[in-house]
C-alpha cells in the first residue's frame, strides 16, 4: 500500500499561525514552505500580502506546522478584524463554545460548508447525535491521500521511514500470536463477518488502496491490528465478529487500520521501540557499506528497489540524526485517526470512538484541529 509517491505540494496561502494552545497574536504571512520534498507548487488560487515592515518571522521547523491544518477562513482579512472564535479556539480546543461562534461567523459572510462543518464539530463535543453523510465521497487522489499524513512525518525521519519501512518490518517479523492465525477472514466468520468485509471494501475504495491479507487474530483483540509476518497482513480481532459495531465507528477503525499498512506508520506501529531502533542500525550498516553480506544485509536488499536504496542513502544522515521515535509514532498515530476520519465521515463518531478508547487530550486535540483544518474541508463526504 501507497500513501502516494508523489511529494505533498507546496501551499501558499495566507493562515492563521494557530496549532493549539496560547500564541503570541496572529500575523499575516504569505507561506512559501516546502512539506517534505517538494517538487512543484499547489494549484489553486495564491493570496498575495503588503509585504510587512519588520523582518520575517523565523519559519517553523519543517513537520511541525501546515497551513492547511488550522481553522482558517478562505479570504484574507486584517490580522485586526480575526474573529475572537479563532482565539477562543486555539486557546480552548475542547469547547463547543468557539466553534458555535465561528458557524455563526461562517453563516453571516455566505459561507454554508465552513458553517455546517463548525457546527458539526460543536455537536459532536457536545455528546450530540452529528448527521451521517447522504453518500460516500469519490476516491482521494494520491495528493489528498499523502495529505493525511502528519506534518510530523514530513521530515527527513518520517521520509526515511517512508522509503525503508517494509525492509525495517521484514527485518524483525510479527511471530507466534502476535502474527494473527492461518484462518482467513470470510463471511462466515461470524455474524458481523458481512458487515466488517463490506466496510473494508468500502473504506480501501474511498482511500484508494488495496486490501491486505485479512486473518483472523488469535484472541477478542482490538478490532483491527497492522503487522508484517513476512508481508502486511490485517489482523481482525473475534469479538468484532460476533458484537455488531455502528457502522460510522466501524468504518473508523477501518480507515485507522488501512492506513497504519503504509510502510511507515507500518514501522512505527508494529515494531517496538528497541526493534525500530535496532532495525535502524542493521540498515544504516547495510547501506554504509555495500559488500555487507549475512541475512541482515540480503533482507534489506531485497526489500528495497535500487532507486529506494539510492534514495535511502541521501536520507540516512540526516533521518537519524535527531530520531524522535515517540514524536514519530505519535504522528502515525495522528495520521491513522485522520484517516479514519475520512472514512468515517462524520467527526462525532471519530471522537466517540477516541473517548471509549480513554485517548489523551492531545489526540483529541490533534484530531480536531485537523477537522477544523482547511485540508480537510474538501475531504468531507457529501451532506
Amino acid at each position: 500500500m501507497d500513501l502516494g509517491d508523489a511529494p505533498v505540494p507546496e501551499t501558499r496561502v495566507i493562515s492563521w499561525e494557530a496549532p493549539p494552545g496560547r500564541m503570541d497574536p496572529v500575523r499575516r504571512v504569505v507561506r512559501a514552505r516546502p512539506e517534505g520534498t517538494v517538487s512543484a507548487p499547489a494549484p489553486g488560487r495564491t493570496f498575495i500580502a503588503k509585504p510587512p515592515a519588520a523582518p520575517e518571522p523565523p519559519r517553523p521547523v519543517p513537520g511541525v506546522m501546515d497551513p492547511r491544518e488550522s481553522p482558517a477562513p478562505a479570504y484574507a482579512p486584517s490580522p485586526d478584524t480575526e474573529p475572537d472564535a479563532f482565539r477562543h479556539i486555539r486557546e480552548r480546543p475542547l469547547d463547543a463554545k468557539p466553534y458555535r461562534l465561528l458557524a455563526e461567523y461562517f453563516d453571516q459572510r455566505g459561507d454554508p460548508a465552513r458553517a455546517s462543518l463548525m457546527r458539526e464539530i460543536a455537536d459532536a463535543l457536545d455528546g450530540l447525535e452529528t448527521p451521517a453523510p447522504r453518500g460516500q465521497r469519490p476516491p482521494l487522489t494520491s495528493d489528498e491521500r499523502a495529505g493525511l499524513r502528519h506534518p510530523g512525518l514530513r521530515t527527513p525521519s518520517g521520509e526515511l521511514l517512508a522509503c525503508t519501512g517494509i525492509a525495517l518490518c521484514r527485518l524483525f517479523p510479527a511471530e507466534g500470536r502476535a502474527a494473527g492465525s492461518s484462518e482467513l477472514l470470510r463471511a462466515t466468520a461470524g455474524p458481523c463477518a458481512p458487515a466488517v468485509l463490506d466496510a473494508l471494501h468500502t473504506a480501501a475504495r474511498m482511500l484508494d488502496v488495496h486490501l491486505p491479507e485479512l486473518v483472523l487474530a488469535e484472541d477478542d483483540g482490538p478490532p483491527f491490528t497492522a503487522v508484517h509476518a513476512g508481508h502486511p497482513r490485517l489482523l481482525v480481532g473475534r469479538l468484532l465478529l460476533r458484537e455488531p459495531m455502528p457502522l460510522p465507528e466501524l468504518r473508523f477503525h477501518v480507515g485507522r487500520a488501512l492506513l497504519s499498512l503504509s510502510p511507515d506508520l507500518l514501522a512505527l506501529r508494529a515494531l517496538k521501540g528497541g526493534q525500530l531502533l535496532r532495525a535502524l542500525a542493521l540498515l544504516a550498516t547495510v547501506l554504509k557499506d555495500p559488500r555487507a553480506s549475512g541475512a541482515e544485509a540480503r533482507v534489506v536488499r531485497e526489500s528495497l528497489s535500487p532507486r529506494a536504496l539510492e534514495r535511502a542513502m541521501a536520507l540516512l544522515e540526516p533521518g537519524t540524526q535527531n530520531f524522535k521515535a515517540s514524536a514519530l509514532a505519535d504522528a502515525a498515530r495522528d495520521s491513522a485517526n485522520r484517516a479514519g476520519l475520512v472514512a468515517c465521515g462524520s467527526i462525532g463518531p471519530a471522537l466517540s470512538v477516541l473517548r471509549t478508547r480513554r485517548g489523551n487530550e492531545a489526540e483529541l486535540v490533534e484530531l480536531l484541529r485537523f477537522a477544523a483544518s482547511e485540508r480537510y474541508l474538501p475531504l468531507r463526504a457529501p451532506r
